[in-house]
């Protein structure tokens, strides 16, 4: 019987189907937004549709957990964090630079002077570093979902998940399969009592912390860490496969949107799905010809929201609340991001991938002992067993 690990083996550190995962999960988003951002708030966390909201960010965050462990088990800590660094901030800023100096003067009610000089404006800059703001003065404002880019509340939460893998690299524990199942515990455990008492009495960030929508993504990240670290025991069938895939459409149909903000619900959904998330990584799956230049997910995930309220904002009013206007948002909103998103990957995302390949070499040049090791998600061909790439 093969395990996750030994199907790593045989592909050579990464799942031929992880470019897919990611593909399929971030136009999955751009689907459920368009439906959120169009006026179809209801029918979004309607029957079935709710799931959407439910699993996808999570798995997402499942996907990132197993594939980051390989990079932060050959690291160091510095290392580390400047690989997620560049991974990451340098394709944010330029979204957060666009949409503040080139999407918001053109669409803003107000004037130019009084747009530059609103502290909204100086405040959306914070996103760079991940201080949420969804604002920009006088843009989007008459819209159903009067925000510039919504998507972005998942970095404050990734970048929580990099504390804890921190922690855990810190501690030396990041190949201890024992302290993530205790970290889980304790998260789980601690947001079953904070939500039996209720913010009332815990204090709304606790809440938050532990329970809330953001909560929900830690779960999985943990469960993908710990895929990771048990890689070699946990077999990859495809009896397995379908017993979670049952698990989880028996959630969708039984559940419903308050799931959202259930901890019992997370002890048994987000295993399921990290399990199925892996499984499909790890499977040959037709990645379409048109996106196989490069990762194209990160620059899917900066830029689709914006373009679905510019859309809408543009567009004819039959784009808002009606059935052809999910369609037709939908169908363009996909294709012209894409061609933003593979702009972001070869203008920015691919060439820092490249300024980290370097930085790799040259860390192993200077440093010839394991403590210098590998320095990049791509860089590990060396290792048969440890993914290189990470999302």
């Amino acid at each position: 019987m093969k395990s996750f690990g030994a199907m790593l083996v045989i592909y050579g550190g990464f799942g031929p189907g992880f470019n897919f995962v990611r593909i399929a999960l971030a136009f999955s988003i751009v689907f459920y937004h368009v439906l959120t951002n169009s006026g179809h708030w209801a029918l979004a966390h309607g029957p079935v549709l709710w799931f959407l909201e439910y699993s996808l960010v999570p798995m997402f965050f499942a996907l990132s957990g197993f594939l980051i462990t390989g990079s932060a088990q050959r690291l160091s800590l510095e290392n580390f964090l400047l690989n997620r660094a560049l991974r990451i901030v340098p394709a944010l800023a330029v979204d957060i630079l666009v949409c503040a100096f080139i999407i918001g003067p053109a669409v803003t009610t107000l004037s130019l002077g009084d747009y530059f000089t609103d502290a909204g404006f100086y405040s959306y800059m914070l996103n760079i570093i991940g201080l949420v703001h969804f604002q920009l003065p006088g843009v989007f404002t008459d819209l159903p979902m009067p925000q510039v880019n919504g998507a972005l509340w998942t970095i404050p939460w990734e970048i929580n998940c990099y504390i804890v893998m921190s922690v855990l690299m810190l501690t030396r524990m990041v190949r201890r399969a024992e302290a993530t199942v205790l970290l889980l515990a304790i998260f789980i455990v601690a947001g079953l009592a904070i939500e039996h008492f209720g913010p009332a009495e815990t204090g709304d960030g606790i809440h938050v912390l532990f329970v809330g929508r953001g909560a929900q993504l830690i779960t999985p990240f943990l469960c993908g860490v710990l895929a990771y670290q048990l890689r070699n025991r946990i077999p990859m069938t495809r009896l397995l496969f379908v017993v979670c895939l049952s698990i989880a459409l028996a959630a969708m149909v039984l559940l419903d949107t308050n799931a959202t903000e259930s901890v019992a619900s997370r002890l048994i959904v987000m295993p399921v799905l990290t399990y199925i998330t892996i499984y499909a990584g790890l499977t040959r799956l037709p990645l379409p010809k048109i996106v196989e230049g490069g990762d194209y997910s990160y620059g899917v995930y900066l830029y689709h929201v914006p373009l679905i309220q510019l859309a809408i904002l543009l567009g004819p009013p039959v784009l808002v609340g009606t059935a052809l206007g999910i369609v037709v948002l939908t169908v363009l909103v996909s294709a012209t991001v894409l061609c933003v998103a593979a702009g972001s990957w070869h203008l920015i995302e691919k060439p820092i991938l490249s300024l980290r390949k370097r930085y790799s070499l040259a860390g192993r040049m200077i440093g010839h002992s394991g403590r210098s090791g590998l320095t990049s998600d791509q860089s590990g061909a060396k290792s048969k067993v440890e993914p290189q790439k990470a999302t």
